[in-house]
């Protein structure tokens, strides 16, 4: 039966894209900045798992920087690798916002700026500009799509920030009553609905940096409890973000929360391959029984 049948879901996040091959992804390292991350997406288009799967959800930060080049390098490669009907995005703070510094009291023309910078790049690829987002494969199966960023960031220090806003929340609520029949529903968002308070780096644990960082990472924590209520009186299996750039999958006041990984940022090499990580979800039966992986593959 057509509601049967199985379906996958491959869950990407933050690649950094640039707009040429020898640039340098903006967040340093510890040796020295990424590079590589545009051929390593590449690579990790035409791979198998990728081109099996029944959508790709890529949950912000495509861009580095935010600039059109970048963006026009994604949607090309999207569609080299027949992808382009399989895509759906949630931009993230890269994509979105400043990475600089801006004048305090032009916050909404700074915010009006933000939100055409995203639908530039996402209108490329004709995508939609609207959140939340809603693409439903059966009746089974419901994705919602959301845009979590700090629209009018006025420094570095607030870029990161999460903000989902009330207008939105509104929306979301009524789309999920709309689609309460669905067995299946996925929320995805770049930033986190629930972060830890202490920061994982060693270097900056227990530090003043660490609150620094938990604060500037964070959703408003009215906001995250809206929505994690929201999904849990509508039955949402999976709350699916980035951001963190480290692959967890936690539960939360009884919503499961998945983040995924920076898919372009290697794990380890394998002699001359690198290994790199994402997610996949895969809904099985007439009652959406939904397998969680951590897929690792080398290219």
């Amino acid at each position: 039966m057509e509601s049967e049948k199985q379906v996958v879901i491959a869950h990407l996040s933050d690649l950094h894209l640039t707009a040429s091959d020898d640039q340098s992804r903006s967040r340093p390292r510890v040796f020295g900045s990424l590079k590589g991350m545009n051929e390593a997406f590449r690579k990790i288009m035409k791979s198998q798992p990728i081109r099996q799967a029944d959508l790709v959800i890529v949950t912000g930060d495509v861009t580095d920087r935010g600039d059109i080049e970048s963006w026009h390098l994604f949607w090309k490669e999207i569609k080299e690798a027949g992808l382009s009907d399989k895509v759906m995005i949630v931009p993230g703070n890269h994509d979105a916002c400043c990475l600089g510094a801006r004048l305090p009291f032009k916050k909404m023309t700074h915010r009006q700026e933000d939100i055409e910078k995203t639908g530039n790049g996402l209108r490329i690829g004709n995508h939609g500009t609207q959140f939340p987002w809603v693409r439903q494969f059966d009746k089974r199966v419901v994705i919602f799509g959301l845009n979590s960023n700090n629209l009018g960031n006025i420094s570095v220090l607030s870029n990161a920030m999460g903000r989902l806003g009330h207008p939105q929340l509104l929306s979301f609520a009524e789309q999920l009553c709309a689609h309460r029949e669905a067995a299946v529903k996925i929320v995805v968002l770049h930033h986190s609905p629930s972060i830890l308070e202490k920061t994982g780096d060693k270097k900056v644990r227990g530090k003043l940096m660490s609150r620094l960082l938990f604060t500037g990472r964070r959703i408003a924590r009215s906001q995250q409890r809206v929505l994690l209520l929201l999904c849990l009186s509508h039955g949402v299996q999976i709350i699916a973000h980035g951001h963190a750039h480290k692959a967890e999958d936690r539960t939360v006041y009884g919503v499961r929360i998945v983040g995924a990984p920076s898919t372009t940022q290697p794990v380890f090499k394998t002699g001359t391959r690198n290994v790199y990580q994402f997610f996949t979800y895969t809904i099985h039966g007439h009652h959406g029984r939904v397998d969680t992986k951590l897929q690792r593959i080398q290219v």
